[in-house]
């Protein structure tokens, strides 16, 4: 249930004076009589920790003890006890008539004044006599009474506690003599059903009546004789897969046997068995019942580490963490998966930027450039996700709540993942099971909407396309993360409208063998000097920088004498042509390679001659000449 649905009903059931804020802390809610003023539940609405405790009178010890109740956490009362939200709305809607029932009684003074009785005169003597007169209680003789009831033999408790039927089964009187009233109250009742859970694992009857059968929270110690051998004839039946339709209660003593591993072999069994009886009873027999199962199912697979079953039981689950696992881990996914997260998790309509009405493909590729521009300001301490997406949150579960289960039992494991955000740990020390999930903050659709506006002025801005969009407000390190995002798209782009030169280098050694050829056959006597000349030179080039100890870049023998060249205001046509090599090739070359370390292409022609681009001519002579003429 719901804090909306519950607010709604007690305002509804109790009227709208009996709930109340409280002037110190909004978060607490009072429900209080409308007569006495007294409070009868006190809610707490702390998105992280919500809690219902509420006023149970004299009767609260007991009440706490039974499953979905706890000792209050809110009020420090003996009278008052904590109800799970996670009962069903029937349950907590009886809990909280019940305490509204017990504050409404505890200011009513008794009436000390005697009621007398006084009779027609036309009445007779007969009727007289059968007036009611006030009686002293001989408590010694109700004592006598009650003391030789307790020295009852055996045989004759079970005929108290149980209907007097032909005859009791020697297997089900071993169970009933099985109960263990020396157990703590807190975990009696778990654990009794546990120890004769275990006793009566295989046993099977034939009982030829059928008896109903209702209570919340059944266990065995509730059956009589007749109903606990239509108990154990029926569920020979569902073991045999006869699905017969029987008193609830009877069903969720069978539930409460799977879930705390009785009549099964191993733990898959059991699964197994509860989901065959969700589907072949709880779905066409009780659709209550079949809601507890599916959470059920979930905290079995959870503490008994079945951890094949996650994907087909945490779909919901493993759904609703996706659109927050793609914008932590955006690598891990495909753009568009990352983009229509961030899309969907706005309010703004990304549709109307002009680049995605053109290439939507494109623009996703951009908002993940400048979503991951934003993730690495995490570096410096500027965490958008967790600011303002979502947060990691810690929370205590009960598994199998409002189930009758033996908490004793230790776990399969201590640690259950459902995916990369979200998992379930037991903590040992204080034996209790917790639930690690990331959880959405308030206003996230509009501040990531502002985020997306402002991707889309930039877009318009930088591509002048669209008309321009005023500014939103936005923090200036995740508005500088937008424009470096977009500068990095402009240059991927720059790089793809570059034309790219294939050669098959297969063929390259024959083809300069024969261009060699060619060329020798053309070159007279004193050309072929030079060039020998030339190559002598560049041979000591070469050589001396080997001996000293600088970066290449990646770069080719050719390619760095290249840019040496330019460097000293040479051109470098004569030396690339005697190398067999274009210049337009070597220049684009040099580019790219230095692309990583510059930022920029460093090499631009003016009037067809190569020329390094002045803003990079320092960056440059650092890299590549470091002190020589």
């Amino acid at each position: 249930m719901n804090i909306d649905e519950l607010l709604s009903y007690a305002i509804r059931h109790f009227g709208k004076n009996s709930v109340s804020e409280l002037n110190d802390n909004s978060n607490l809610v009072a429900f209080s009589s409308p007569i006495t003023k007294n409070w009868f539940a006190l809610l707490d609405l702390d998105p992280k920790n919500k809690k219902l405790n509420i006023n149970c009178g004299n009767f609260a010890t007991t009440i706490k003890d039974l499953p979905g109740f706890s000792a209050a956490s809110l009020i420090k009362d003996n009278k008052w006890v904590e109800v799970s939200l996670l009962l069903s709305e029937q349950k907590i809607k009886q809990a909280l008539e019940y305490a509204f029932k017990v504050v409404l009684m505890s200011n009513k003074a008794p009436n000390p004044e005697k009621l007398i009785y006084i009779p027609d005169a036309s009445t007779d003597k007969l009727n007289q006599q059968n007036v009611y007169h006030e009686q002293k209680i001989n408590f010694d003789s109700w004592e006598k009474t009650n003391n030789s009831k307790q020295n009852n033999s055996p045989k004759e408790k079970i005929e108290l506690n149980f209907e007097n039927t032909e005859s009791v089964p020697e297997q089900i009187q071993k169970m009933i003599k099985a109960y263990r009233y020396d157990l703590a109250g807190s975990v009696r009742r778990e654990q009794n059903f546990y120890l004769q859970g275990k006793l009566m694992a295989t046993y099977e009857d034939n009982y030829q009546k059928r008896q109903s059968f209702l209570r919340y929270y059944p266990t065995y110690h509730d059956l009589t004789v007749g109903q606990a051998r239509t108990y154990f004839t029926w569920r020979a039946k569902i073991r045999n897969s006869i699905y017969e339709k029987v008193s609830n209660s009877y069903a969720y003593i069978y539930l409460y046997e799977l879930l705390n591993g009785i009549g099964v072999e191993n733990p898959q069994e059991g699964l197994d068995k509860l989901i065959d009886f969700d589907k072949n009873y709880a779905q066409s027999f009780s659709p209550e019942m079949a809601a507890y199962l599916d959470r059920w199912i979930r905290d079995y697979i959870i503490f008994y580490n079945i951890s094949e079953k996650r994907n087909e039981f945490f779909q919901k689950e493993q759904e609703k963490d996706k659109k927050y696992e793609h914008l932590l881990y955006p690598k891990q996914f495909s753009e568009h998966e990352v983009a229509e997260s961030l899309i969907n998790l706005s309010n703004y309509k990304i549709e109307n930027c002009p680049l995605y009405k053109k290439n939507p493909e494109k623009f996703e590729h951009l908002l993940v450039l400048v979503w991951q521009q934003i993730l690495d300001l995490r570096q410096d301490g500027f965490d958008f996700l967790t600011n303002y997406i979502t947060y990691k949150n810690q929370m205590t579960v009960q598994l199998f709540s409002a189930a009758v289960f033996n908490h004793k039992l230790m776990p399969k494991t201590v640690n259950f993942e459902i995916d990369q955000l979200r998992k379930y740990f037991y903590d040992k020390e204080k034996d209790s099971w917790y639930c690690e999930s990331y959880w959405g903050l308030a206003g996230q659709k509009s501040i990531i909407g502002n985020l997306l506006h402002e991707v889309d002025r930039e877009v318009r801005k930088n591509f002048n396309v669209g008309r321009s969009l005023k500014p939103r407000k936005i923090e200036k390190h995740y508005l500088q993360a937008i424009k470096d995002g977009i500068k990095k798209y402009k240059i991927e782009e720059y790089k793809l409208k570059q034309p790219k030169i294939e050669i098959n280098l297969a063929h390259l050694s024959t083809i300069r063998e024969d261009a060699a050829g060619t060329r020798d056959s053309l070159l007279t006597e004193e050309e072929l000097r030079a060039e020998k000349e030339e190559k002598r030179q560049l041979e000591e080039i070469n050589e001396k920088d080997k001996d000293e100890n600088f970066e290449d870049y990646g770069l080719s023998q050719a390619e760095l004498h290249t840019i040496k060249m330019l460097l000293k205001g040479e051109n470098p046509d004569q030396y690339l042509k005697g190398k067999h090599l274009m210049t337009a090739v070597v220049v684009d070359n040099i580019n790219e390679r230095l692309f990583d370390e510059i930022g920029d292409n460093v090499i631009e022609f003016l009037n067809d001659v190569p020329t390094i681009i002045e803003d990079y001519q320092e960056d440059i002579e650092d890299m590549f000449l470091k002190g020589k003429n």
